[in-house]
């Protein structure tokens, strides 16, 4: 009798081999180092990008009855002059991170544990969307205004003459005007016509249109030429691209020469010096006196940024005493290096007065201080 065959009993299935704690802990290790690694070159890039701070630091403190790289800061020609002794240091600061340059997160970091540095936002400092030429063009426009109100405030207090005129401050780089004006052209007549100030020079060279030409009639080197200075619209003005300055008709020839300095802020140690070397005797005494403070024709002193980190190059350049701006007061107490004795000058007379008393006594003893 046949029989029904028996099936065969099925394949057993496979199992797979439970994985050991060691290989488990080696993947977590591989996977968290992966991770790290990544986190790291996530903060490395983060901290070499460029973010919208700049940083204050102490500049040079420069003699300027001395030289600076290699050339005399203070020339006279057209009046007697004397030897002096001391020095008379305008102070300056070193900013990084102003436009076309940048700074990172770990330059910030490591200037906030500086003391003699600062961080201050950019826009505190420099105008939204200036650029680098811009920048380069208003520090060379307002060293120049510093340097012709120092001398106007030097010979005003000699007693020597002068009359008012309107010069070109500073033309910018790779705008119309380049090649064809120069900083110092003294500014005759724009489109047949003379003016007393800079604001009306520009409200006539603003009414030519734009991309035709301004004639303008300016004094360089004693002698009078007629210019065609090309123009072109910026934002719907008509512009030449430079800027306009007080300037004044000076019977003494004086030249301030400080190379890759710019802004306003030496006008009262330029004042100084000035009247230092027209006069009899060392105003300093031969003391080391740095100081800042712009000032305008009137002997008026007035308030600056970064005064910190000027008192602390000063300090390291061996300055004795420093004259601040009144202005400034608020940010110079308790933080003046030590050994250093600051008085607070409101006005040229203020300056004077306190350069004369530490020449000589050695003693800033019933000066004004920020303190007093």
């Amino acid at each position: 009798m046949a029989t029904a065959p028996v099936p065969a009993p099925p394949e057993p299935t496979a199992t797979p081999p439970a994985r050991s704690e060691a290989s488990l802990s080696r993947r977590r290790v591989v996977t968290s180092l992966v991770s790290l690694g990544v986190m790291t070159v996530m903060l490395l890039v983060a901290m070499f990008l460029p973010v919208p701070y700049v940083i204050e630091r102490p500049g040079p403190a420069i003699n300027v009855l001395g030289d600076y790289e290699g050339a005399k800061i203070l020339t006279i020609e057209g009046h007697e002059q004397y030897p002096t002794d001391g020095e008379l240091m305008m102070t300056t600061v070193s900013v990084d991170g102003g436009p076309g340059y940048t700074v990172t997160p770990a330059e910030v970091v490591l200037a906030w544990f500086d003391r003699s540095q600062a961080v201050v936002p950019r826009e505190a400092v420099f105008p939204d969307a200036e650029t680098r030429q811009q920048t380069s063009l208003r520090n060379a426009t307002s060293m120049s205004s510093s340097q012709q109100a120092a001398v106007a405030v030097a010979l005003e207090e000699l007693g020597i003459p002068f009359t008012p005129e309107v010069i070109v401050g500073g033309v910018l780089e790779g705008g119309p005007a380049e090649g064809t004006l120069e900083a110092g052209d003294v500014v005759v007549s724009v489109e047949g016509q003379s003016r007393g100030d800079a604001a009306g020079y520009q409200a006539l060279s603003r009414a030519v249109t734009a991309g035709q030409p301004v004639t303008m009639v300016v004094r360089r080197d004693g002698a009078e030429q007629e210019l065609k200075v090309p123009t072109k619209d910026v934002d719907g003005r008509t512009t030449m691209g430079i800027q306009l300055a007080a300037g004044y008709d000076f019977p003494v020839d004086v030249t301030l020469t400080v190379k890759d300095v710019g802004g306003p802020s030496a006008g009262t140690m330029f004042a100084l010096a000035i009247y230092d070397e027209l006069t009899p005797g060392a105003l300093t005494g031969g003391k080391d006196i740095a100081g800042t403070g712009t000032i305008d024709a009137a002997g008026t002193v007035g308030g600056i940024g970064g005064i910190r980190q000027k008192m602390v190059g000063a300090r390291d350049e061996g300055a004795d005493y420093f004259l601040a701006p009144s202005a400034n007061c608020d940010e110079v107490v308790g933080h003046v290096p030590e050994g250093l004795h600051v008085v607070s000058v409101s006005t040229f007379q203020d300056a004077l007065t306190a350069t004369e008393t530490i020449g000589r006594t050695g003693s800033t003893d019933g000066l004004p201080t920020c303190t007093s």
